[in-house]
């Protein structure tokens, strides 16, 4: 009976063993192999859908803008009488201007300061590069309550996140 007990622990022993050996001996490459052919199938997959047949075509006809719909000014009554054409350039000094946008998309900066050019008619707009960002700026204020002035202004326009900014600013005749 002891023999008997003995020879049942050998057999199941080696016959469990065994059983395990199959995926713990194999090779590195093997496997590598494994996973080449499975990107491979997942490649062909992928390369091979045709989308153009989905897709669909939109027309959408743009809104002519007239002056009648054009928003009103919202500073009515309050007109700017000068104009940055007519004046020259005389000095630099410490002052403000009103940080309207800091994005990376040049494109975008530029269709912002269009906005303000047309919709404030000030037309000391500029855009600067900080790296890694594209700022637009208006503006050039000698006094903190004309920036912040300005900076509500371009708030009920609908730039909220406008913000008065210490800088050098431009002197004019």
């Amino acid at each position: 009976m002891n023999s008997f007990i003995i020879y049942s622990f050998l057999t199941v022993l080696l016959i469990g063993c065994g059983a395990s050996t199959g995926s713990r001996y194999e090779t590195k490459e093997e496997k590598k192999s494994e996973t080449e052919t499975s990107k491979e199938t997942k490649k062909e997959i992928a390369e091979d859908f045709d989308i153009t047949p989905y897709q669909t075509e939109i027309d959408i006809e743009a809104p002519t803008l007239t002056e009648d719909k054009l928003p009103p000014d919202v500073w009515y009554g309050y007109k700017d009488t000068s104009s940055v054409l007519e004046r020259k350039i005389i000095g630099t000094t410490d002052g403000y201007r009103v940080q309207v946008l800091s994005t990376n998309d040049i494109e975008e900066a530029n269709r912002i300061r269009a906005e303000i050019y047309e919709k404030t008619e000030r037309k000391e707009v500029y855009v600067t590069f900080e790296p890694p960002f594209y700022k637009v700026k208006a503006g050039d204020f000698t006094s903190k309550s004309e920036a912040d002035d300005f900076k509500f202004k371009l708030n009920q326009l609908g730039y909220t996140e406008a913000k008065v900014v210490q800088e050098t600013i431009n002197l004019f005749e």
